[in-house]
């Protein structure tokens, strides 16, 4: 260890000393450049861009331009073994590489993965592998209804996706007594079948009390029935609905589950099984009320991936 004050009180190393003081600074002016004016306290008289190892924390430091603080460049282990070899991979780094520790404890490159691969470990080493396999479910697609006639969705992809999931956020009516419904589209949401028998749906678990006769209207798959808006504890319709396998050459099935007041202020959990009466490659669904806009809920869909 090794500091020496380069601005020294009586002049520079070469002066007007006599020259056993000059030899004395010069060596010991050495010695800190040498040592890299390594001590445990940080030496006096800095100059800007001086180096200093702070030698009780193995710190290797720098001083700023400003000569107002030091910089901290690497910290040090005495005992480290780095190989050149190691110390170039830093220059052979590609983008989307990573350094990580081998089989042998070196430092090497691991080469970026393919696309959708993802950082993968056995408990010893670790690699790429293939990402969220088939049942995994990725966002799709989220609408805010704000007096929306309707709420519609297009991102069906049967390359990625063999169902999708919707989750309704007190999807609420604009009108008292309505039922939240939902229709489906084979071009892309250009068109939407409402025929007086396109679909068919039965349901569960709703209240006992009376709401109505048999339905005769399956021009959509009800999601809802006579929900009541009017009621302070309304809130609009939550739940969720399955699309199960909408790109096959056999009638859409549906399965939901939603929560809502109803018209006589009773809360009811219906489960409603639905289908599309026709075979068909389904690409687009639409969500609405059977009467008047939806003022206001959120839809979200994701997709259940295939592979």
């Amino acid at each position: 260890m090794a500091q020496f004050d380069f601005t020294t009180a009586d002049g520079p190393i070469v002066g007007t000393k006599g020259f056993p003081n000059t030899r004395a600074d010069i060596n010991s002016a050495l010695l800190a450049l040498i040592s890299n004016s390594s001590g445990d306290a940080e030496p006096t008289g800095t100059q800007a861009n001086q180096f200093w190892y702070e030698t009780d924390t193995n710190i290797l430091k720098i001083r700023n331009e400003a000569n107002s603080g030091w910089i901290n460049v690497l910290t040090l282990d005495e005992s480290m073994t780095v190989s050149a070899s190691e110390l170039n991979l830093l220059d052979d780094l590609t983008r989307g590489s990573i350094l990580y520790g081998n089989a042998s404890g070196a430092t090497a490159r691991l080469a970026k993965g393919a696309a959708d691969t993802v950082l993968t470990s056995d408990g010893t080493d670790i690699s790429w592998g293939a990402g969220a396999g088939g049942g995994a479910t990725e966002f799709i697609a989220s609408l805010d209804a704000s007096n929306s006639a309707t709420l519609s969705f297009t991102g069906f992809d049967d390359s990625k996706y063999d169902s999708y999931f919707f989750t309704f956020l007190h999807v609420t009516s604009a009108n008292d007594v309505q039922n939240f419904q939902l229709v489906t589209s084979t071009d892309g949401g250009s068109n939407y079948d409402t025929g007086s028998a396109d679909y068919n749906f039965n349901y569960s678990g709703r209240s006992t009390i009376a709401i109505g006769g048999a339905d005769t209207d399956f021009s959509a798959i009800k999601l809802s029935f006579l929900q009541g808006t009017a009621s302070a504890e309304a809130g609009g319709v939550s739940g969720h609905l399955y699309i199960y396998g909408p790109h096959l050459a056999q009638p859409t099935r549906t399965i939901a589950q939603t929560n809502y007041w109803n018209r006589n202020g009773v809360r009811e959990i219906a489960q409603i099984g639905g289908e599309r009466m026709s075979a068909a490659d389904v690409n687009a669904c639409r969500f609405n009320f059977s009467n008047g806009n939806i003022a206001s809920g959120t839809i979200t869909m994701y997709g259940i991936k295939n592979s």
